[in-house]
């Protein structure tokens, strides 16, 4: 006999079934059924897709949901029941609006216990086209009759007959379980005393029986249990898998009717899911515009004015910027997308309005000159030579796509003026559905079956580290892998369990930036959900400005409370025809408000950098000589390598290098040695010669040297060469980058037939075409690329013309992570900027520039320091209220409230150095600690008291009462123990570097500094530097091996010492230890690897490689005279075995000569004291020991 299954589970049950839609339908498919149910808890996550898979396997999708319900609402007595379930399933479009209604309603509403509740009765008013079945044993009629209650049972059945009418069923299941007899019995007489129909069903959590086992691990991950746990008996057995009719059949008799039931009720389930054509909300007009069509017109013509003036010879002429505007606004309006552009205008607006910059552009809206006259994004599409086709296609109705880029804090700002606008009905972000991948599936798959976390890390570790890895794809290609995973029973069983939880869904969480707006109740058009998670960004209320002084950023508090979200992701919200938007934080822009900011304060002037030069040689050197801190998306150190080499001297070798520093085009090779990045260097440099194929093709492929870049390349050479309109070369490029054989043959007929046309061999027309078809494996947008290059080079003009500015508000955005402030310092200092220690009477919160005698410096703010928090605006405030510096120790904890100061942050406040400037005398103010703050305690509570304490202030001036306590007396702190304190809390060295006396050393003897990554296998190098860290390790033999890590000023690299070379310098590799390693070295993922073939410690160094001394004179200079007496000094008191040269700069003319002059018939002793007394006369700039 026939036979539907209405009750069945996905993995989007969230950890309460390992299937996948795909599969169920397939298992449902090869059993001879022509339809299923699916009905996942609380929630119909990612229909579209259901539907999808299910017409792909030739199964009619039955979409419903298993819900819980807040029975609460039924007692009048207050008692609480627990949670039952039932199933609804949609029959129609009506019964579709009414179920997303009723989950979001209670997700919204009754969200307990990590599940969406239902109250019943709304049932009342969203019923309509629904089918409801009473939930077998876990609905309150089934658990009514077990429990002896009939009387609640028969209330409940009439309660839901009296509603659904014929489309109400009571569930009969069998899955031996000890009560089917009994409770299909009680339902069977239920159903004939109050007229109800019965219905079997499955509940079906597996595919098949064996399965069962990997159901209950799951159960048991979500219970937080081990699958041997006792609190797991209760589960269900292993009978909830994919039934089949005829085993169904041999279950139920259909004496009731019970099996015709689930045809009737699968008959009357029509509902079909179609893709929806977009629903976009109305845009509220300004009076005098008909419609939203005339208004972006309006808007349009208006910023043509102020953007193309005609003024300059530079512009594209008047008719080019009006053909291109008609062009994109007769499709705009014939696809009905005018309100989408004026949404997304006023949401930049919006957050211009409030001060917070935008970003130039993102994606590829940015070819269209509407998004730029509008001022949706600041790239000149014309200028750039984008294409509008790649944005909107005129022959392909799709949404538009424009992600946008606020700062971190500007985009909630914007997002809660889009709720304002449109109201909190209409707007909701997005689902992210947290999958569980390789490496956690692993790990997971040990918690439950006890397996020892090491045996579990051991095999995980072994699974590459890349997006998208399957446990799969990791055993057939690392063999490693491979073997531990079959060595034992226990790992076999394991990598069983790891497979069967391996990209299921986990978790609900809410997408980074997708937001939906919609003209109505959401509600209506998709189900929503409720995620209580954190979100990452400080809330900022609507009616706040722009703060005049920059704030902390990543140590903002989070803002919880509940956030609505669809659920459908953002790969099918689109599918329901509802308009989305990538809100996106960008922390760049914040960094560039900064800067803005403070060039604002310090020089009185305002940038506006879309009006900087786009041909500044200062900015172009930034690039060029590698200095990529902070430089937006260039700072990795394969990408300083690159730009050193291409030596850029536009905007779109940039530009270029933002589309070609990808992993495809990083792995396409060219050739043995190059891949199609190297290709773009050498051709720029006529290191190759630049092949453009065809004349025609010349102007398309000039400013990238021939080389096929951009997606729009490609569309460029198929509409000039093959003939192609722009849309249907749009249509060629998706199809290169989804790589169907059939229809790329037919495009490429088309192209060949069309390049033919125009008089071109077909030999040729087909190597463009295979060229084209090759590049789509690593050809990108250049509409982005233009973006986001752009970007890139206004941070290079912020960083050479406002250097200290821009380092300070980089320095601000990345405050907590230690290794990067400690190389944005470094990088300031290579620039002559120096980092002052934080001091409690000198530094604000966060990073600040400072006036200093020797020229502008940076100030590292309280924040900087770890475990300081609120600790650090405190004192600030404390400073700023009193109107004078804090005189000692006993006069901060005085005047700052303990409750927020509390005894770390004070410790780490004085061993940082923050008090260094009062009383150098660290260890001394670490012994007085605590009576400072019992000092500050009695203090702070006679303030409160309204009494006077020791002190009291006036007017800013200390009126003395008393007096401080005495100090008491502690032992020095030692130089090394400070530095150490120093680099544990900021995360670098402020006092000085424990290699600083050795930095003559390291300039002269080290053949690669840390920070480099262009180096040559197996050559060995020299490097000198501060051992950071160690871990001995044995070898396969059992031999002692060492790992570790090595600094020098520049930067850090990891070390590995084998046993051979341990054996004999081991005892040398220790933490804080300063050393020479000869290494080959190696550069991999931006990280740099040495293999240690010598040590040599440093006091042995400059003894045995110093060939001489080099003394630098400026022969105009003067008192040259009684230098070089003073220095004869020197030497005839330190007579030793070390030359001395001196390099005599002389004028002559127009240019000037250095003279090389020779002294070896004096050598001197090479230490330490020798060089500072040279330094003393010559200064520190012109005494080198050179090799």
């Amino acid at each position: 006999m026939d036979f539907v299954h209405l009750h069945a589970h996905t993995h989007y049950s969230m950890q309460s079934s390992p299937v996948f839609p795909g599969q169920l339908f397939e298992a449902a498919a090869k059993l001879g059924m022509k339809s299923i149910a699916v009905t996942d808890y609380g929630a119909i996550f990612n229909m579209p897709e259901l539907f999808s898979a299910a017409e792909q396997a030739g199964i009619r999708l039955i979409i419903g949901s298993e819900v819980l319900l807040r029975e609460s609402s039924l007692h009048q007595d207050g008692r609480s029941t627990p949670a039952s379930s039932l199933i609804l399933l949609v029959q129609n479009e009506r019964g579709y609006r009414n179920l997303c209604i009723l989950l979001s309603r209670a997700s919204h509403d009754g969200f307990a216990d990590g599940m969406p509740h239902l109250d019943r009765l709304l049932f009342r008013e969203f019923h309509e086209g629904l089918v409801c079945l009473s939930g077998y044993s876990s609905g309150r009629i089934g658990r009514s009759l077990l429990a002896g209650a009939a009387d609640d049972a028969r209330a409940h059945t009439k309660f839901y007959r009296d509603i659904f009418g014929d489309r109400f069923y009571l569930e009969l299941q069998r899955h031996n379980s000890h009560f089917d007899d009994e409770l299909n019995r009680s339902t069977i007489a239920l159903a004939e005393e109050c007229s109800v129909a019965v219905v079997a069903t499955n509940n079906i959590h597996y595919l098949e029986r064996k399965d069962s086992g990997c159901y209950r691990a799951m159960a048991a991950l979500k219970a937080k249990q081990k699958l041997s746990s006792q609190n797991l008996a209760a589960l269900p057995g292993s009978e909830h898998f994919l039934k089949s009719p005829s085993q169904m059949s041999e279950l139920f008799d259909d004496t009731h009717g019970e099996l015709a039931s689930t045809l009737r009720i699968a008959e009357s389930c029509s509902y079909v899911f179609r893709e929806k054509e977009p629903i976009l909300p109305h845009f509220p007009l300004p009076e005098g515009f008909a419609d939203e069509a005339a208004y972006l017109r309006h808007l349009t013509g208006e910023g043509a004015k102020e953007k193309y003036p005609g003024v300059s010879e530079d512009e594209p002429s008047q008719e080019e910027v009006r053909e291109r505007i008609e062009l994109e606004l007769g499709v705009i309006e014939k696809m009905g997308f005018s309100s989408y552009f004026l949404i997304v205008s006023d949401l930049i607006a919006a957050s211009r309005r409030l001060g917070y910059s935008v970003g130039p552009g993102r994606g590829s809206a940015a070819g269209s000159i509407v998004a730029y006259l509008t001022g949706i994004t600041r790239i000149d599409p014309l200028r750039y030579k984008l294409l509008f086709e790649r944005f909107l296609n005129p022959e392909r109705l799709s949404m538009p796509d424009i992600d946008i880029d606020f700062t971190p804090v500007g985009k909630q700002k914007v997002l809660d003026y889009t709720v304002e606008r449109y109201g909190a009905e209409s707007v909701a972000k997005v689902v992210a559905i947290g999958t569980l991948g390789a490496k956690a599936a692993i790990r997971d798959a040990a918690r439950v079956l006890d397996v020892p976390l090491s045996v579990a890390d051991q095999l995980a570790k072994l699974v590459p580290q890349r997006p998208g890895i399957t446990l799969e794809t990791a055993l057939s290609e690392v063999r490693e892998l491979k073997e531990q995973a079959e060595a034992t029973p226990q790992t076999r069983e394991l990598m069983i369990y790891a497979s069967a939880l391996e990209g299921r869904a986990r978790n609900v969480s809410v997408h980074a930036g997708a937001v939906v707006i919609t003209g109505g109740p959401l509600e209506e058009q998709v189900p929503l959900y409720v995620s209580n998670r954190i979100e990452t960004e400080a809330r900022v209320s609507l009616d706040a400005v722009a703060p005049e002084e920059p704030q902390p950023r990543k140590n903002a508090d989070p803002s919880g409370g509940k956030q609505v979200i669809t659920q459908f992701d953002k790969n099918w919200i689109e599918t329901a025809g509802l308009l989305k938007i990538d809100y996106l934080g960008l922390e760049t822009l914040a960094v560039i408000d900064e800067t803005l900011q403070l060039i604002r304060r310090r020089h009185n002037v305002d940038i506006d950098l879309e009006k900087v030069p786009m041909t500044d040689r200062k900015t172009f050197r930034i690039f060029q000589e590698g200095k990529m801190a902070g430089i937006f998306q260039f700072e990795s150190s394969g990408m300083q390598s690159y730009m050193t080499r291409l030596q850029p001297t536009q905007i779109g070798d940039i530009i270029a290098m933002s589309a070609l520093y990808r992993p495809g085009a990083l792995n396409a090779r060219i050739d043995e040695k190059r891949n199609a990045v190297d290709l773009f260097v050498d051709r720029k440099h006529g290191r190759e010669v630049i092949d453009y194929m065809h004349p025609m093709l010349e102007t398309i492929l000039k400013e990238t040297y021939g080389v096929i870049v951009y997606q729009e390349q490609v569309m460029q050479i198929s509409q000039v060469m093959g003939g192609f309109s722009l849309a249907k070369a749009d249509n060629l490029r998706k199809a290169m980058g989804k790589k169907k054989p059939e229809i790329m043959e037919r495009f490429k007929v088309d192209f060949v037939e069309g390049a033919v046309a125009q008089g071109v061999h077909d030999t040729l027309a087909t190597r463009v075409f295979e060229l084209m078809a090759e590049f789509a494996g690593y050809g990108f947008n250049k509409s982005h690329s233009a973006a986001y290059g752009v970007l890139a080079y206004w941070t290079g003009y912020l960083k050479a013309h406002y250097t200290i500015e821009f380092m300070t508000a980089i320095l601000n955005s990345e405050i907590g992570d230690t290794e990067r402030m400690k190389h944005l310092t470094d990088e300031a200092r290579s620039f002559g900027i120096a980092t002052l220690p934080p001091s409690i009477n000198r530094s604000d919160a966060i990073f600040s520039v400072e006036e200093a005698p020797d020229g502008a410096a940076i100030r590292v703010g309280l924040s900087a320091i770890k475990q300081v928090g609120g600790a650090a605006k405190a004192i600030i405030a404390a400073r700023l209220r009193r109107k004078r510096e804090f005189l000692n120790l006993f006069d901060l904890t005085a005047s700052v409230d303990q409750r927020v100061m509390n005894r770390k942050a004070l410790e780490c406040l004085i061993l940082a150095g923050a008090f260094d400037e009062i009383d150098p005398h660290r260890a001394r103010l670490i012994a007085n600690i605590d009576k400072a703050i019992k000092f500050g305690q009695i203090e702070n509570r006679s303030a409160a008291l309204g009494q006077c304490g020791f002190f009291t202030v006036e007017e800013g001036t200390v009126q003395e009462e008393g007096h401080y306590p005495d100090m008491e007396n502690a032992p020095p702190m030692p130089e090394q123990e400070k530095l150490q304190h120093e680099k544990r809390l900021v995360g670098f060295y402020l006092s000085r570097h424990p290699l600083s006396p050795w930095r003559r050393d390291w300039q002269a003897f080290a053949s690669l500094h840390l920070n480099e990554r262009d180096v040559v296998a197996q050559r060995q190098y020299r490097i000198i530097g501060l051992v950071v860290s160690t871990k001995p390790y044995q070898d396969r033999k059992g031999k002692q091996m060492l790992f570790g890590s090595i600094e020098d000023f520049t930067g850090k690299a990891d070390f590995t010492v084998f046993a051979s070379v341990f054996e004999q310098y081991g005892h040398v590799l220790k933490p804080e230890a300063v050393v020479m390693l000869v290494a080959e070295a190696e550069s991999a993922g931006g990280t740099l690897k040495l293999l240690v073939r010598d040590v040599v410690p440093i006091v042995s160094v400059r003894k045995s490689m110093t060939k001489k001394i080099i003394l630098k004179v400026d022969a105009d200079e003067g008192g040259q005279l009684e230098r070089l007496a003073r220095l004869k000094a020197v030497f005839d008191e330190h007579r030793g075995d070390t030359p001395v040269d001196f390099e005599v700069k002389v004028q002559s003319g127009e240019s000037v000569e250095t003279l090389r002059l020779f002294a070896r018939s004096s050598p001197v002793e090479c230490d330490e004291e020798v060089l500072s007394k040279v330094e003393e006369i010559l200064g520190p700039d012109n005494v080198i020991i050179a090799g």
